[in-house]
């Protein structure tokens, strides 16, 4: 893993700064009968998951910029090819994992529109551009 990459710096912010939107947004989702260590241990995994789904949306905002660094200089197109690959994927995870049995429900205080969440689209507004942003910082020596 070459630490100076983009991508690396995304995967680490991204983890970082979704893990704790995950723990944060827990009220609205229901938890039942789970441990506290149940629900860390669930939001790190879901949080693992957001980071890869960043490093996805970078990876092809970056081929749609055809520059690899664009955070370096951003323009809307690479930031709106981002943001909208991790949206799409993110409601279509809500939308099959509200589904399964395996999957989550929500509480009665998630706001939904279309039976999908607004935390969890919120959040992919949110949580990638500050991880994007730090990402950014991180590899700005390099």
């Amino acid at each position: 893993m070459n630490i100076d990459r983009p991508e690396t710096w995304l995967a680490i912010h991204g983890f970082l700064v979704a893990f704790l939107w995950e723990m944060l947004q827990m009220p609205f989702y229901e938890m039942g009968a789970l441990t506290a260590w149940q629900v860390t241990t669930r939001c790190a995994l879901a949080s693992f998951g957001d980071a890869g789904i960043m490093v996805f949306a970078y990876l092809f905002a970056s081929l749609a910029a055809k520059d690899r660094c664009w955070l370096h200089r951003p323009k809307w197109q690479p930031v709106v090819a981002f943001l909208a690959t991790g949206e799409m994927i993110t409601i279509a995870v809500e939308f099959v994992a509200l589904r399964v049995r395996w999957g989550w429900s929500y509480s009665e205080r998630m706001p939904a529109l279309w039976e999908i969440g607004l935390v969890p689209v919120l959040m992919w507004i949110a949580v990638p551009l500050i991880a994007l942003a730090l990402a950014a910082r991180s590899t700005a020596k390099h």
